[in-house]
């Protein structure tokens, strides 16, 4: 198996590596009740504090690393790669928004008043106060090793977040190819790549990178700025079929994703 990293300005590039099989998830239903993501920055004291249980519990059961290890099984095409020509683009919006609920149906099967909230990175340009310190411990890769999460904000390979000017340009683009490519970062404007190395550490790593808690709230937001990108685009869907349309490990679909409201979900 390949490892990758995130590249400012680019995307991801092979590095040499090894690994073993992955886990995949057998997740329960939860009740279809229409929850709304917030904005981090909005959450109150006691919702982070439950959160963060939320996370160290989901740790103590294996189910944070499995998923962690989901994401490192590169076979399930969701980034823009070499060799995968347009699939791993039209991929990487609809298979993330898929595996942000994965994690949100173990949330809120601990609290049902639990959701993954957002951070807006264009407004809010630090690592947010009530996460500078949750670096929690034991996260596995997939080999049972520890996961060491840490954080270099703001390094030389990427001082600056996107700002609001950049994310304008990302979601001024028409097509559904374009638009997934800027805010992925595989066009000029860097986004979510960016971001992803600008924090720095793990989350610069993307077999790893999801062992860091701030990596949901980043895809939560890029999950945010697609759906408003949608509202304005209706007729612009990734175009797959087959196989390519299946959001494995799971039997979710691109169809079954394309609307948050189905999902029961919005956006505060």
């Amino acid at each position: 198996m390949t490892k990758y990293k995130y590249l400012y300005r680019d995307n991801v590039v092979p590095e040499k590596s090894t690994s073993s099989t992955f886990l995949s998830l057998n997740m329960e239903a939860v009740p279809t009740t229409l929850y709304v993501r917030e904005n981090q920055k909005n959450t109150t004291a006691q919702f982070q504090k439950s959160f963060r249980s939320a996370i160290e519990q989901l740790i103590e059961s294996g189910s944070y690393s499995r998923l962690v290890n989901i994401h490192a099984d590169m076979s399930h095409r969701m980034h823009t790669m070499r060799g995968m020509g347009p699939v791993g683009s039209l991929r990487f919006l609809p298979w993330h928004r898929a595996y942000l609920q994965k994690l949100e149906i173990e949330l809120r099967l601990i609290d049902p008043k639990l959701y993954i909230p957002y951070w807006d990175w264009t407004m809010d340009q630090k690592i947010p106060d009530w996460l500078s310190d949750f670096m929690p411990d034991g996260v596995t890769d997939s080999r049972g090793r520890l996961i060491q999460i840490s954080r270099e904000p703001g390094n030389q390979d990427a001082p600056m977040l996107p700002s609001k000017f950049d994310i304008s340009a990302v979601q001024q683009n028409k097509t559904y190819l374009d638009y997934t490519l800027a805010l992925e970062g595989a066009r000029p404007y860097g986004a979510h790549n960016q971001v992803h190395v600008w924090v720095g550490g793990t989350m610069s790593q993307v077999p790893v990178a999801p062992a860091d808690p701030i990596f949901w709230m980043h895809h939560c937001f890029c999950d945010k700025l697609w759906h408003e990108w949608q509202i304005q685009n209706p007729d612009q869907q990734p175009k797959l079929a087959g196989s390519d349309g299946v959001l494995d490990p799971w039997p979710d679909t691109v169809t079954d994703v394309e609307s948050i409201k189905s999902l029961g979900y919005g956006y505060k």
